[in-house]
């Protein structure tokens, strides 16, 4: 999965900028915006199946673990 960053450390040698076009612009904020939620709504499921050992490891709860899993995947 490839994600796209205006900050210029983080953005991939394939993209060395970003185009000028105000659409490709927004195609590209509308896609990474897509798979930032996707990530975040992936990640939070995951959460909910980790045992008491893994959660403690992260340093994370049973409650933690799963008020973070009820959140909507666009609330950061």
């Amino acid at each position: 999965m490839t994600y796209i960053s205006s900050h210029p450390a983080q953005r991939p040698a394939l993209l060395p900028r970003l185009p000028q076009s105000p659409l490709a612009l927004v195609v590209i904020t509308a896609a990474n915006t897509l798979l930032t939620w996707d990530l975040r709504r992936r990640t939070r499921r995951q959460l909910k199946n980790l045992t008491d050992s893994e959660l403690q490891d992260i340093g994370l709860t049973r409650d933690e673990a799963y008020t973070e899993a009820r959140r909507l995947f666009w609330q950061g």
